[in-house]
């Protein structure tokens, strides 16, 4: 049975909040690594910003200047010793596909927005790939494009349904 992608969207968000060890891990492998053990999830307030949405870290939409428009998969707010910083995170399943635009608008999209009230005033952010290993392979240029890659793979440890996804 095919895992979707919501599926695996919501399993990470909803993993990342009630998770210490996941979201330590994700932490730790990051640039985000010095505050990985007292950082905490600000989704009562991204809850508070959009009270509407269906979900605290979904659906956040963002029109760049030049127009376009795209969207996080997984947006997280983090605060730790007085700082707030920015997870956006991409998943792309193994049948997905990652355009070289949609690669750089995700940084795009993460600078523009930091800093503003409406979302959470967060000052440093980074972006993430996350996708299984061979997806990362098959699509190394466009992957680059990203701070970094977390595979279904390393979640998969944590979080079995990304082990099933994985295939």
């Amino acid at each position: 049975m095919r895992i979707s992608e919501a599926e695996l969207d919501l399993s990470f968000a909803e993993g990342l909040l009630r998770s210490p060890t996941l979201l330590t891990d994700v932490l730790r492998g990051g640039r985000f690594k010095r505050f990985a053990s007292e950082a905490h999830i600000l989704a009562a307030e991204q809850s508070a910003i959009r009270p509407k949405a269906s979900h605290w870290w979904k659906h956040w939409w963002c029109r760049l200047p030049d127009g376009s428009e795209g969207e996080t998969d997984v947006f997280v707010v983090l605060e730790a010793e007085g700082e707030r910083f920015a997870l956006h995170v991409e998943n792309k399943p193994a049948d997905g596909k990652l355009l070289m635009k949609q690669a750089v608008d995700y940084r795009r999209r993460a600078a523009l927005k930091a800093n503003d009230p409406m979302w959470l005033n967060y000052t440093d952010f980074e972006t993430i790939l996350m996708c299984p290993a061979r997806f990362a392979e098959q699509h190394a240029e466009n992957a680059l494009q990203f701070d970094r890659v977390l595979s279904y793979e390393d979640v998969g440890r944590i979080l079995p349904l990304f082990a099933g996804a994985a295939l």
